[in-house]
């Protein structure tokens, strides 16, 4: 399904019945990763699975992806289906964005989770990061796809699960290098939302992939202690949704449910 955002089109899917659930994918995935959690779900809510801007069936609105445009696209879908109440999952990138959007609908949002995600802003090595990987995109792109998803997992999974790895890569490679670049200058120039995670009323959750090699599952443990929030820690890497299917899915159910 697509409703007309602005100039562009934003892709999603609605399915399920019960409370709503939205759900935000990470960088250079799409609302298909959510495959492997929405079938177990849709027996217990409404679920609803958005592509971010730039994203899968997403267009590109400008050359500048915040965080904030973000979540206003997220806002528009739900403002379309009629939507008062809802709980939020962001995985990754999809973090930064349901903090940017429990920020402009805090009276509408019940629960909030940042799956392997933060509400810190870029350290300065992370901005430098980003910066190098947007001066290559336009010429290795598909070499920064391959590189940056695979180096998301787990080594034990990579080994066992490289199909699936492989078809993320593949899914990913469909994105125009402008709508990766303007998501790295989002995710760069973002600033901490730590306050808005602390100040947040309702139910709040860090799941942390305890060999994350991309965030700490220590710095993730004191971030939920300074903020008030819930914490667990499950095996996997960055990518738990995919790496730890079963034993997130237990854990979030028992967390949505409350």
């Amino acid at each position: 399904m697509k409703i007309a955002y602005k100039n562009i089109e934003i892709g999603y899917t609605l399915s399920g019945k019960g409370p709503t659930v939205v759900w935000l994918h990470g960088f250079l995935e799409n609302r298909n990763v959510w495959d492997t959690q929405i079938p177990f779900f849709d027996n217990h809510f409404t679920n609803i699975c958005i592509d971010l801007l730039g994203h899968g069936e997403t267009g590109n609105l400008c050359f500048l992806h915040s965080m904030e445009m973000q979540a206003e696209a997220v806002k528009a879908v739900l403002h379309h289906l009629k939507i008062n109440e809802f709980a939020v999952i962001g995985h990754s990138m999809g973090g930064y964005v349901a903090l940017s959007l429990i920020q402009i609908c805090s009276t509408m949002a019940t629960h909030m989770v940042l799956l392997n995600s933060t509400s810190n802003a870029d350290s300065l090595e992370r901005k430098a990061n980003r910066d190098r990987a947007i001066a290559v995109i336009d010429k290795q792109k598909d070499v920064y796809i391959r590189m940056g998803i695979v180096n998301l997992f787990a080594e034990s999974f990579k080994k066992l699960h490289s199909q699936k790895v492989d078809k993320l890569i593949a899914e990913a490679q469909k994105i125009s290098s402008e709508g990766i670049k303007a998501a790295l200058m989002g995710m760069r120039d973002r600033l901490s939302k730590t306050k808005v995670l602390s100040y947040f009323k309702g139910k709040k959750l860090i799941i942390a992939g305890k060999n994350d090699p991309i965030l700490s599952s220590k710095k993730l443990f004191a971030e939920a202690e300074l903020t008030g929030s819930k914490f667990v820690a499950i095996n996997g890497g960055h990518m738990t949704h995919m790496e730890a299917t079963a034993e997130l899915n237990e854990k979030l159910l028992d967390f949505l449910q409350k």
